[in-house]
């Protein structure tokens, strides 16, 4: 992979030293250029309102269909949306619940679906059971196992983990519920864009995601893949449930037409450039280094999985003596390096989002800075 030729292509990789794709992906020209250019032809008047109206209606249209086939699905399963949020909103919102129903999480979910399950405790009755994640899958799937009781209904799981970006064996979870009769919720949104994902493969009934981390798309753009059998119980929010109809019935409005081009235009970049697996071999390889120069360091503890089948590009380390806002905000104040903070699990710490596109030079530079803090803090 021509990383350097690639990087000049995305121009938000000029402004300091980038490890936030985690939070926010950095879109390539072609990605803007497809937004702008239709936002243009609006504002400019080069064509009248109704034919433009209707051309991205059309473009819309077609949007499941790409999705579909990036991700291992039909065309069928896949509904347009704003966010994860409103792909969790959609899903929790339109099954039926009892009181005393389980819904089981784990212990580092993302605050946004963390939140929609309280919600659904809120306003429904249901018991929310946290089950530990464990960078052990047979660990992992035993603690799970033994959180089943008869009034388990739904796994609401994080495909790969906010924070230390622990990857879940999402194959053998969706296979435990299914044995079970429990159906299957997933965030994917630090999954999607890492590394290949194949929908129907993983099993699951239902997973939700934004497009602008990972995706490189711009913010505003997601979707909900419905599992066609699921489709026969989970009612719309908005309008009569129809069985038999496609997941587009689960949209809640009008997609932002123009966006969903940006994700058109992503999907062509990231086929240009060897796809899912070449970018997942690439960032894998990155992130390994930098585990491995991160355990060089005195005082430094590398947080994140340290096994393959759980790993991801999310690197997480914590520095001795340093809380985890103190490292991020002089790694940006004084280096200029974007990441974030580790907040949901202690100890506190930083998570470096490694991607396809991270330079060696950005790489050098963030040992560098990390090696100076800990030795400011022995």
């Amino acid at each position: 992979m021509d990383v350097a030729r690639i990087r000049d292509q995305i121009p938000g990789l000029q402004h300091g030293v980038y490890f936030n794709t985690g939070g926010f992906g950095q879109p390539p020209v072609s990605v803007n250029r497809a937004i702008a250019e239709n936002y243009q032809q609006l504002l400019s008047g080069s064509v009248s309102t109704f034919d433009w109206y209707t051309e991205m209606e059309r473009a819309a249209a077609e949007m499941p269909a790409r999705i579909a086939g990036f991700f291992g699905a039909d065309a069928g399963e896949i509904a347009l949306t704003m966010s994860t949020g409103e792909g969790y909103g959609m899903v929790l919102g339109g099954l039926r619940w009892q009181p005393g129903d389980e819904v089981v999480i784990t212990n580092e979910e993302h605050p946004v679906p963390l939140q929609g399950a309280e919600g659904l405790a809120d306003r429904e009755g249901v018991v929310i059971k946290v089950v530990d994640i464990d960078q052990d899958t047979d660990l992992f799937l035993d603690r799970l196992e033994q959180a089943i009781t008869p009034r388990t209904r739904l796994f609401c799981f994080s495909h790969v983990t906010t924070d230390t970006g622990t990857r879940l064996p999402a194959r053998e979870i969706c296979a435990l519920a299914q044995a079970r009769g429990i159906l299957t919720l997933w965030d994917g949104c630090q999954a999607v864009g890492q590394f290949p994902v194949d929908l129907h493969d993983m099993g699951c009934d239902f997973y939700a995601t934004n497009c602008y981390k990972w995706m490189l798309s711009p913010m505003g753009t997601g979707f909900l893949f419905v599992r066609k059998g699921a489709q026969q119980i989970l009612k719309p929010l908005r309008r009569p449930h129809a069985p038999d109809g496609t997941a587009r019935q689960y949209e809640t409005g009008t997609p932002a037409c123009m966006l969903y081009q940006g994700l058109a235009a992503s999907l062509d970049f990231m086929t240009g450039i060897g796809g899912p697996e070449a970018i997942a071999a690439e960032a894998g390889r990155k992130a390994e280094s930098l585990r491995s120069r991160f355990d060089a360091i005195p005082g430094v503890r590398v947080t994140s999985s340290r096994r393959a089948e759980t790993q991801s590009g999310i690197v997480a380390f914590a520095i001795e003596g340093m809380e985890g806002n103190e490292v991020s905000e002089a790694l940006r104040n004084r280096w200029q390096i974007a990441q974030r903070a580790t907040h949901i699990n202690k100890p506190t710490g930083v998570r470096i989002s490694v991607a396809f596109y991270t330079s060696d030079s950005e790489l050098d530079t963030l040992v560098e800075a990390v090696t100076t803090l800990a030795g400011e803090t022995a």
